[in-house]
């Protein structure tokens, strides 16, 4: 028996209520058998008329959960099991259908970015990227295309000036029509005849509309590109820029894809924490889905940097992947680093008789989605999301700074960020500070710390906790701080550490997972909320550190000519050499005490970071509307924007003077692999040529040859490499997605009627807008 089929025995039985019945469980199939259920519970007790007010009440704002799941199919399971929960969890079952269907139509809201479905793969993303930005060209096209009509319009008084229309009252759009007309007919215009006691010159409003250029079209297609870019819940380019760089931003296909794919990760793995999916017996630290994810972007990153190499002026050549292995990319040095700084703090620490201690600051219940002891879902949980809790901590945190600048309680250390197992971040901070100042130290940290919500820090006995802050002093007695914090450093990075002899578990995290297999989980985890998982707090620059250790003893040549040809001051370049010698032995203590200890500013630190915008001697610039061309030396970004870079050092002697010092010594060019296959010799600067003829002027001895065998065996292998390159497949697919927006742009202008007069005009120049 169906549904309808059992309601309707337990109804009036009329046609009518048979009609009433079938259109609710036609638009809810998939609810149908839950609903009939309670229909036929209300009328056995109150009868059927009941029963039908109680249908009537309570489904009307209930969706097809079905068509969600047809929608989201990527994520049909875990929706299922979202949805379900939600009705378990109910008090009744007609209120668990509703709160499910609530949140299945957030998720559609959230998962859907003006038309763009999230879940879909990457190439959906790439399309709708390039779609948007070619939208927002047409539209600034279009605009560019009316300014020589306005302006003769407006030299021949042709603009009408914008009338302040009232809201109409009609319903119908033939009504709405004719009170425009009436109100457009009642308004007072320049023939309008004045009343006999009012001057004529105080009847006219004089103003005059602006005249359209190139700079006004900009500013409009700007508006336009700003409201499409928050049309997709993304947050368009800072104010503070430059028009021209917001809008180059917003016509870049390569912006609107880094926006969409950040902001669609981030909302998928917000439903994904929603549904439950994101917990220890489910996916820990971070979904599936996002794991899965994280790993196809990486893969791609990998591919993009081995197809390309750098090349610099003595002609070393390196892939981008090899690079990327040589520095703090590979999470090895990354790690090496980080333990190195921390373990030689602690040993200045030691020295200068401070106490270092250990500190634990959880977010409040609210921004838990599920109950830490059984995964169960959190009643107090307010839909917040990680990066909401992180945004929680950093207030909590300048909070606490600010109350220990006013004491002049000087801290310094480490602050490291890793997520609970339902996704929620909580800090771990190292923080050595002087012996006096521990007791003060502790108390603000706490009370700032279990401000919010104070009534979650007792058990049911009435016993405070430490749920929300820990404070544990070093014993090193015991072990290291560095000990305290390996484990979570090795965690939030590739899992690899040694294990420490006595230590249980040591290569297992609190919930008893392998820190190789938590790790991905992890840094995916950081990477799709844009979370900083590490920062040191009171302690020099560390880009300081990487460019002094840039003058290592293959460099000493150059530094001694950069010295000879700029005459440094003695004592500053006696103050390089000795923090030289101690960043080059890897000794971060001494180079902590020789910057000025910890907890001093860094506008007093001796050496500070050399940075200057970059400069680009053969940039030209050519204006299409004007054919003016603008010769400049400072290098300027994808999006015409000013790029600043570090070239250095700037060492101080204590007394007011400076000396630059130039670290960067290689010049790169990066090229793709396939021409480093087409004979290019030196900086990259000539090619092998593919024709048979040569590129200098023919002459009576220079006639052209026959290749020989081997040369075109030679030629056609090369061919067939760039054949199957990626640089070929992407000019492929960017020369067909070419002739198909031209093919269909040709066959939407065959389609369309012709214009009549003025109306291009009148789209491209509404009259509010003049």
């Amino acid at each position: 028996m169906s549904a309808l089929e059992l309601a309707f025995g337990y109804s009036s039985g009329t046609k009518d209520c048979y009609l009433f019945l079938k259109a609710y469980f036609g638009r809810l199939p998939s609810l149908a058998d839950q609903l009939a259920s309670g229909y036929v519970h209300v009328s056995k007790r109150h009868g059927h008329a009941a029963a039908n007010r109680w249908l009537r009440h309570n489904a009307k704002e209930l969706i097809d959960p079905a068509s969600i799941y047809r929608r989201f199919e990527a994520i049909k399971g875990d929706l299922e099991r979202g949805f379900n929960g939600l009705v378990k969890r109910a008090p009744t079952t007609i209120e668990g259908l509703q709160q499910g269907c609530q949140w299945l139509a957030r998720v559609e809201e959230s998962l859907v970015l003006h038309g763009l479905n999230v879940t879909h793969d990457d190439e959906a993303v790439i399309n709708h990227a390039d779609a948007q930005a070619t939208a927002l060209e047409r539209e600034r096209s279009k605009l560019i295309g009316g300014i020589a009509e306005h302006n003769r319009r407006l030299r021949l008084g042709l603009l009408p000036p914008s009338l302040n229309l009232k809201p109409t009252k009609a319903r119908t759009l033939s009504g709405q029509a004719r009170e425009v007309a009436l109100q457009i007919a009642n308004s007072r215009n320049p023939l309008s005849p004045p009343m006999g006691i009012i001057p004529l010159m105080a009847v006219f409003n004089w103003h005059r509309a602006p005249v359209m250029n190139l700079a006004v079209v900009n500013e409009m297609a700007l508006t336009i590109a700003r409201h499409r870019a928050r049309l997709h819940g993304i947050n368009p380019p800072s104010l503070r820029l430059k028009s021209g760089v917001q809008l180059a931003k917003l016509t870049d296909p390569n912006w609107w894809r880094r926006q969409l794919r950040r902001l669609g990760g981030r909302r998928l793995e917000q439903v994904q924490r929603e549904a439950h999916r994101v917990h220890k017996r489910a996916g820990i630290y971070c979904s599936n889905v996002t794991l899965e994810r994280r790993r196809s972007q990486k893969n791609r990153n990998r591919a993009l940097l081995e197809a390309l190499e750098a090349i610099n002026q003595e002609g070393q050549v390196y892939t981008l992947a090899e690079l990327a292995e040589l520095g703090l990319s590979n999470p090895d040095h990354r790690r090496a680093e980080l333990m190195l700084r921390i373990s030689d703090t602690e040993a200045e620490s030691r020295r200068l008789g401070h106490v270092g201690m250990f500190y634990t600051i959880t977010a409040p219940s609210r921004f838990h989605p599920v109950i830490s002891e059984n995964s169960v879902s959190n009643p107090k949980y307010d839909g917040s999301t990680p990066r909401d809790a992180q945004a929680y901590l950093q207030k909590v945190w300048a909070r606490t700074r600010a109350a220990l600048a006013r004491e002049n309680l000087g801290i310094y250390g480490i602050r490291v960020v890793e997520p609970h197992h339902d996704g929620t971040p909580h800090w771990h901070l190292l923080i050595w500070m002087k012996r006096e100042d521990a007791k003060r130290v502790n108390h603000i940290m706490r009370d700032h710390a279990e401000a919010d919500t104070p009534e979650e820090l007792f058990d049911r006995r009435g016993r405070k906790t430490t749920a929300r802050f820990k404070v544990e002093r070093i014993n090193y007695a015991k072990g290291t701080a560095a000990g305290y914090v390996a484990k979570y450093i090795s965690k939030n990075i590739n899992g690899e550490q040694f294990t420490r002899d006595g230590v249980a578990d040591d290569d297992k995290d609190t919930y008893g997972h392998d820190l190789n297999s938590v790790a991905p989980r992890i840094e995916s985890w950081a990477a799709v909320w844009g979370i900083r998982q590490f920062q040191f707090v009171g302690l020099p620059s560390v880009t300081v550190w990487r460019e002094i250790r840039r003058l290592n003893e293959k460099h000493l040549d150059e530094l001694e000519s950069w010295e000879a040809a700029t005459r440094p001051d003695k004592r500053i370049a006696g103050r390089l050499e000795q923090i030289r010698k101690a960043a080059n032995s890897g000794q971060w203590d001494q180079f902590l005490r020789l910057m000025g200890g910890p907890n001093l500013p860094r506008k007093q630190r001796p050496i500070k970071p050399w940075t200057m915008p970059r400069v680009d001697l053969d940039r030209i610039e050519f204006s299409h509307s004007t054919g003016e061309v603008h010769e400049g030396i400072e290098a300027k970004g994808r999006h015409g924007e000013s790029k600043l870079g570090t070239f250095g050092i700037v060492v101080t002697d204590g007394r007011g003077n400076e000396h630059e010092y130039l670290t960067r010594f290689y010049r790169w060019q990066v090229r793709s692999k396939s021409r480093s296959h087409q004979g290019v010799s030196g900086g990259g600067e000539a090619a092998s040529p593919w024709t048979r003829v040569t590129n200098c002027t023919q002459g009576p001895d220079i006639q052209p040859r026959e290749p020989s065998p081997a040369e075109l065996k030679a030629q056609l292998a090369r061919f067939k490499e760039w054949q199957s390159s990626e640089i070929y497949r992407a000019k492929l697919e960017a020369v067909h997605r070419d002739v198909t927006a031209d093919r269909e742009a040709a066959r939407r202008m065959a389609a369309s009627p012709p214009p009549t007069q003025f109306s291009e005009e009148e789209e491209f120049f509404p009259p509010e807008l003049c």
